[in-house]
């Protein structure tokens, strides 16, 4: 068993190799129990000081840890106070062009120093110069609020869901302060793009309010902090990932158990458990609720309040035993609390921390810790970035890919997390936009996918990144250990069959 603190001294004995040790030990005692009997004849404390002695209680390894709670949650203001029911969606594509303006007009004049930066407004036909601003993809396969609307008042149903909403007829826009102009360019280039994207085009001026495009500037890998918190790591040191509980589903309740048994050092051997120890902090990366598909006819369907009391209840259960799942892992463990689409909180991104009213037992205990979506922190000298998944999900189907990992890696040369919101990922308006990577991270976590990941990207200014792709934990049954000192990972299986997680030091 591996604890928090030194409070409590507790012994296990969590496999039958332990088991038998501990037979061994007790029958040696017993058998010359007269070398142990001290003048008062008190052989019990000579007996537990011997099993103490053999099976003390690990100490769960601590780092640094700092969580950028206003990261993306209660951003400061501007200085003229906005009043949140005047926000409109265009004051978040302000901001990110303002934020990254300086930055590709920097990439441009690395390449071409003296070439004209040119806006909209001012633009000539064949004149040849450079223009900074925001990408519109116009797309016919889009999903629609209006058509949405209509099928919903005829109570239609919905057309089938799509993977993809690339089309044919997709046409690129370029938008800045002063206007809008159409851009020309091979279709190839056309399906590489997203709307939101803040890039700086190169090409010329055409009749008709067009350009036509040659080259195309990003903003590139944002610098990486350095902390001396990284300096300090002597020993191997573990943050664990894991996404996807889907708790409530009646098919995972097994691996749930294994999982919680692994982290609080309830299974394995003592080298299992020595390892475990070595595990500084558990990130759960959204979905953690089980949640059923809702067919069209049932979302319509008006509920009465008996209704509606039954399906209360009924969503109650899973959150319950989450809070009792986080209330065992949070003795031994700190626990990051990401929530996801599927988890009772606000839909549209940033998503706000689960409300603590959800988890009365585990929340008195301080190593629980709800945070928000998007999640950023720093453990052990290591910047940690990540999400739930929905940005890369929607991000997807709306250009050409070669891989969610591909996708994932442009999101750090766009310096942005999610350039589809808000046009077609939902997300708060507000005066300026949280999604701007101003620092490059050394983890970067996506999760709620299909299959586990994982690359390690050098940047040209030295910055080093592990991006790590977690699966859903409810189809895959795997956890994903981050080494902070080496950026190494190391996925962890929970194989039923065998009744045992198949873990780094049960291989070696």
């Amino acid at each position: 068993m591996i604890k928090n603190n030194d409070n409590d001294k507790n012994y296990t004995f969590d496999d039958n190799e332990s088991l038998q040790d501990l037979f061994k030990t007790i029958s040696r005692i017993e058998r010359d129990e007269v070398n142990y009997i001290d003048n008062d004849g008190n052989d019990q404390d000579d007996l537990e000081m011997m099993v103490e002695k053999e099976y003390q209680t690990l100490k769960r390894v601590q780092v640094p840890y700092t969580f950028h709670k206003n990261r993306f949650i209660d951003q400061p203001k501007t200085n003229n106070t906005i009043v949140a029911s005047s926000l409109q969606y265009n004051t978040v594509y302000a901001s990110r062009l303002e934020k990254l303006r300086p930055i590709l007009l920097q990439q441009v004049e690395q390449k071409y120093s003296e070439i004209t930066i040119q806006k909209i407004l001012h633009l000539k036909p064949n004149d040849e110069c450079v223009m900074i601003g925001t990408l519109y993809k116009e797309m016919d396969l889009k999903q629609n609020i209006l058509k949405q609307y209509a099928q919903d008042r005829a109570i239609l149903p919905p057309p089938a869901q799509r993977d993809s909403f690339i089309g044919e007829g997709d046409k690129l826009f370029f938008e800045d302060e002063t206007g809008r102009v159409k851009l020309i360019a091979d279709k190839q280039v056309v399906d590489s793009l997203l709307t939101g994207m803040n890039v700086a085009i190169k090409g010329k001026g055409l009749l008709g309010a067009e350009f036509e495009i040659e080259e195309v500037f990003y903003p590139g890998l944002p610098p990486q902090p350095h902390s001396k918190d990284l300096e300090n790591l002597e020993d191997d040191v573990y943050v664990c990932l894991v996404s996807g509980l889907s708790i409530g589903d009646p098919n995972n309740t097994l691996q749930l158990n294994m999982l919680v048994d692994y982290i609080s050092g309830n299974l394995g051997t003592s080298k299992d458990q020595k390892f475990i120890s070595r595990i500084s902090r558990l990130i759960i990366a959204g979905n953690s609720i089980f949640k059923e598909e809702q067919s069209h006819q049932s979302f319509m369907k008006y509920l009465s309040k008996q209704e509606i009391n039954s399906k209360k209840q009924k969503m109650a259960i899973p959150i319950k035993e989450f809070d009792s799942i986080l209330s065992e892992l949070a003795k031994s463990i700190p626990i990051d609390i990401i929530p996801g689409p599927n988890d009772p909180t606000n839909s549209s991104l940033p998503q706000l921390p689960l409300n603590y009213c959800l988890f009365p037992f585990s929340v008195q205990n301080t190593n629980t810790n709800p945070t928000s979506n998007p999640y950023e922190s720093q453990i052990g000298g290591r910047l940690f970035l990540g999400t739930a998944g929905q940005n890369i999900d929607n991000a997807s189907r709306y250009m050409i890919i070669d891989s969610k990992m591909d996708l994932t890696e442009k999101t750090l040369n766009w310096r942005h997390l999610a350039p589809t919101a808000p046009d077609t990922l939902s997300c708060s308006a507000v005066d300026h936009d949280p999604f701007v990577i101003e620092q490059c991270p050394h983890v970067y976590f996506i999760g709620n996918q299909e299959k586990y990941q994982t690359k390690m990207i050098r940047g040209p200014n030295d910055q080093i990144i592990r991006i790590v792709l977690l699966p859903k934990f409810s189809e895959s049954n795997t956890i994903v250990l981050v080494n902070l000192k080496t950026l190494d990972t190391f996925p962890i299986e929970f194989n039923c069959t065998t009744f045992f997680p198949q873990s780094p030091c049960s291989s070696s």
